[in-house]
């Protein structure tokens, strides 16, 4: 489960993305309801996206890509992009065009650059990608979500580079 808004009083709705992995995922359609009570406990992590970089470098990874969803529906309700350029890339195992058009609709609304990589279409996001597609990528602050594997590899090649690492944000998550 992960938190795929930001709070708004006006709206008074918070939406998650769940990815269907097992048996409680895989069920859940089932058995919640529309008005049903619930409790929520978190969020969790440290995922503030404040910095003074004028480039941010986002990677979501698989379902990591919810709290760059969140954070690109906060932009575009407020109306007042950062003064930044940023640059999501999202890399995914499977295409779904449905899912891959709602960010590509967030991404516009929030004036971020979107990059997909569908791994079957496109090979693996690896860092070489990341680097010739943002100029001035060694200025930036990087923030990844998605699998350790991936970002332990990114991380890896990104903190070759001078001064990265104290700008080197990972979201740790790990699946059962």
């Amino acid at each position: 489960y992960s938190i795929a808004s930001v709070w708004d009083e006006n709206e008074r709705q918070v939406r998650f993305v769940i990815k269907e992995l097992g048996d409680h995922t895989n069920k859940l359609r089932e058995s919640l309801n529309i008005g049903q009570h619930v409790i929520v406990e978190g969020p969790y992590g440290c995922f503030t996206f404040e910095d003074d970089r004028p480039i941010q470098i986002w990677i979501g990874g698989g379902i990591g890509i919810t709290p760059f969803i969140g954070r690109m529906k906060d932009l575009a309700r407020r109306k007042s992009v950062p003064n930044q350029t940023i640059y999501l890339f999202h890399a995914t195992k499977e295409y779904d065009e449905n899912a891959l058009q709602k960010i590509k609709d967030d991404a516009n609304a929030a004036g971020v650059n979107l990059f997909i990589s569908v791994d079957q279409k496109d090979g693996f996001l690896n860092s070489a990608k990341i680097k010739e597609t943002v100029p001035g990528w060694e200025n930036s602050s990087i923030w990844f979500c998605g699998p350790i594997g991936l970002g332990d590899i990114l991380k890896r090649d990104l903190l070759n580079s001078p001064n990265i690492r104290e700008r080197f944000h990972q979201e740790l998550f790990s699946m059962r």
